[in-house]
């Protein structure tokens, strides 16, 4: 089967392009024969070795992706039956086949492009987890969503929305800030302009909620201080590329938290509440309350193509890659 394999962490070595054998599922795995998978920064960062975690070379990576069963092991539940289309998340998801345990997919909703699904199931997550599960956003609440043009970002907004949420949405360019206006964003603010006045004008002394952060850098402490008493912000992830000198002073004047945010950590600690959480984002896909927005789709061979495609910082939408 051909697989996408990092051989070296040489920033001039390239994703190889391999053939690896395939093999049959072990008791309680599922194989998928893979159709698309999603690229996403930390699946390049890693890639690069340029993560907070380094794995052992060579391996394969990636870790969205959605296809069709192709092999059940012992002891899966006979609901799941070979030529179900599926997706999930799951590391080394970019190979043409893949065995994985029986939880880490969903089963795809009939009708349904089973390429959305490769894009689907981890932004959603993250989203749903950090806004209702560890900000226990309430309807009526304001949340901010920082770089919301972004996969996580986007996949805020419209949880957000879902949720009952008066959602502001800060994206760097007119095209990211109509994206977040169609994802159901009720204002966009400029993130090129002052716009921490701006979100303080639109919710006046109340303040904001919720902030959803998946960026980092300066942009965390204008938005901690756009909070009102009692807000949450919620720390996803640092796209911007740095981290925040919070002044920790802040969370005592404005009576307000910092939420740590790990999907996989709260997975491998809490599988049963992150199980319900993706069957939560399935359910919400299902009923058309949220929606996936693939931009580019490129053969897996060409997965050059994908890592430039993601370093245009203009990219509204999501790239994926096909098997």
């Amino acid at each position: 089967m051909k697989a996408l394999r990092v051989l070296s962490y040489d920033p001039n070595d390239s994703i190889h392009v391999v053939d690896l054998p395939d093999r049959p599922p072990k008791p309680g795995e599922v194989r998928v024969s893979v159709h698309a998978c999603g690229v996403s920064f930390v699946d390049l960062l890693l890639a690069r070795g340029k993560y907070q975690v380094k794995p052992a070379l060579p391996f394969t990576p990636g870790s969205e992706f959605a296809g069709i069963v192709s092999a059940i092991g012992e002891g899966i539940d006979e609901q799941l039956r070979v030529g179900d289309a599926v997706c999930g998340t799951f590391g080394g998801a970019w190979s043409a086949s893949i065995c994985v345990p029986r939880h880490a997919i969903l089963s795809m909703p009939g009708g349904r492009p089973i390429a959305e699904g490769s894009v689907l199931v981890a932004p959603f997550s993250t989203a749903l987890y950090a806004v209702r599960d560890r900000a226990h956003l309430l309807r009526g609440e304001t949340l901010l969503v920082l770089g919301a043009a972004g996969a996580v970002g986007s996949a805020a907004v419209q949880i957000g929305r879902a949720l009952g949420a008066q959602v502001i949405a800060v994206a760097s360019s007119d095209a990211k800030r109509n994206a977040a206006l169609a994802d159901g964003a009720d204002h966009v603010v400029d993130s090129q302009s002052e716009w921490k006045d701006v979100v303080k004008n639109l919710t006046g002394p109340r303040g904001v909620d919720v902030v959803f952060d998946p960026v980092g850098g300066d942009a965390t402490d204008q938005a901690f201080r756009t909070l009102g008493w009692g807000g949450r912000h919620l720390m996803v992830g640092f796209a911007g590329g740095s981290i925040a000198g919070l002044k920790t002073n802040l969370a005592i004047v404005k009576g307000s938290s910092l939420v740590g945010v790990d999907l996989r950590q709260a997975a491998e600690r809490n599988p049963e509440l992150i199980l319900g959480v993706k069957n939560d984002v399935l359910a919400l896909y299902k009923s058309r309350q949220i929606r996936v927005n693939i931009r580019h789709s490129v053969p897996a061979e060409h997965i050059a193509e994908a890592e430039q495609l993601m370093k245009d910082r203009s990219l509204v939408g999501r790239v994926i890659i096909t098997f």
